[in-house]
């Protein structure tokens, strides 16, 4: 009986002993955080992708717009800095009409 319980204290002592530094290393990882980047679009293949889509196609591409505004009664989003060209990053607005895109223009982002 002593016997059993010595060879069980040194086996529960041995997979400890194995075990334990991988438990450690893994907890003192830091988890990464994942950034989702925007894609960057050129202002013809932004143009060309979602001209005349509807409103759901533009979310699942894109995502939540940056702003929500109404322009001559009709729903604009704007996503910040999302077409580059001549080197710089681009707001991008989007005109909905009957729900789906009927205008598209850029802007100069502004100043954050």
């Amino acid at each position: 009986m002593t016997f059993q319980k010595l060879f069980s204290i040194l086996a529960s002592f041995a997979f400890f002993l194995f075990l334990a530094p991988q438990f450690l290393e893994a907890a003192s990882e830091e988890i990464p955080q994942v950034k989702a980047e925007k894609k960057l679009y050129t202002v013809i293949e932004f143009e060309s992708t979602f001209m005349n889509k509807r409103k759901e196609d533009i979310l699942k591409a894109l995502g939540e717009p940056d702003s929500k505004n109404k322009t001559q009664n009709k729903e604009v989003w704007k996503y910040n800095q999302i077409v580059k060209d001549v080197g710089k990053l681009w707001d991008q607005n989007i005109m909905f009409d009957f729900g789906r895109v009927n205008y598209i223009w850029s802007d100069q982002p502004s100043l954050r």
